[in-house]
């Protein structure tokens, strides 16, 4: 939230956007990402833009697509990464409790090091304690640019573990035919427009649309 109490941040105007264009009057609130599922569970709120997730799809819609995100590994400039079994042979940087994929997650053969933020792995990877970070290639994109870091990495070497897909969701007991598809179709209006990406721009730099494609 800004001075003004207003809600600021890429979801908090990707939702105002879709308001404005599908005519359905979305309310936003500001929540703990934990808090999220038991809200919706119990009805206090009806929905928003999530990754989507197996084990939490039960009593949700997935009423749209907003954007696929890839998950990555991002060495250290002169760290050349061709393919998975060179990530075993660096020191990688992530933070607690992220899952990037489950082969990955899982390796033993991995040299992972789990801090409490991105500040502290770019920290680690300027100073050469790790030689690689982990993570989201929006979040990464941002926090390096945010760090003052994008010299120390070659955006272009990165190494692609997978990919999320992030949507915007409704509970079942929010869903009707009509508002979905007014929902639906917004997006895909905004997408074709570029509304979104330049709502991404705003935030990230346009150094995200190099790093996620």
């Amino acid at each position: 939230m800004d001075e003004s109490k207003k809600l600021r941040g890429v979801h908090a105007e990707y939702l105002r956007a879709i308001a404005k264009d599908s005519g359905v009057c979305i309310k936003s609130r500001l929540f703990p990402y934990p808090r999220i599922w038991g809200s919706i569970k119990k009805g206090g709120h009806d929905g928003g833009i999530i990754f989507k997730s197996a084990s939490r799809s039960t009593n949700i819609e997935y009423v749209a697509l907003i954007r696929t995100v890839k998950t990555i590994v991002i060495p250290a400039k002169g760290k050349v990464v061709d393919n998975y079994n060179d990530l075993k042979t660096l020191k990688i940087g992530k933070t607690k409790g992220t899952h990037l994929s489950k082969i990955f997650d899982n390796d033993p053969e991995l040299q992972l090091e789990e801090v409490t933020n991105y500040a502290q792995a770019i920290k680690m990877l300027k100073s050469g304690r790790i030689d690689a970070v982990a993570g989201s290639a929006l979040v990464l994109s941002y926090q390096f640019n945010k760090h003052d870091a994008l010299d120390a990495v070659d955006l272009s070497n990165r190494f692609i573990l997978g990919e999320k897909e992030q949507w915007l969701q409704l509970a079942e007991h929010a869903i009707s035919e009509d508002v979905s598809k007014a929902l639906k179709d917004s997006v895909e209006r905004l997408k074709h427009r570029g509304v979104l990406d330049a709502i991404m721009d705003k935030y990230y730099g346009k150094q995200w649309r190099k790093i996620n494609n």
